[in-house]
């Protein structure tokens, strides 16, 4: 939580480069288990701010979308693993099929 506190102390025009900072600390010293349990951070007090109207949710949906891009670049899930996301399964089968 004081990861995401500092993100709210960064003035706006330094957000891209702090949140930059924030993920390459959080995934040189916990590696991919660190940037799951950043998101999860990143998801539930966004869910707290949407929930009460604030205006700085939009900056956490920024951090959450920079994780995600962060995440693609430096951590690429190889591509048989979208077989084992049940999801990925049911787009697979045709409409015919089901």
């Amino acid at each position: 939580m004081k990861r995401i506190q500092r993100l709210f102390r960064t003035p706006p025009q330094a957000l891209p480069a702090a949140m930059l900072n924030l993920l390459i600390e959080v995934d040189n010293r916990e590696g991919r288990a660190g940037l799951d349990r950043l998101e999860d951070e990143i998801k539930a007090a966004l869910a707290r701010l949407q929930a009460a109207g604030h205006p700085q949710a939009a900056r956490l949906t920024l951090g959450l979308e920079a994780l995600e891009a962060y995440r693609r670049a430096y951590h690429p899930r190889p591509r048989w693993i979208r077989f084992l996301n049940p999801r990925a399964l049911k787009r697979a089968v045709p409409a015919s099929a089901r």
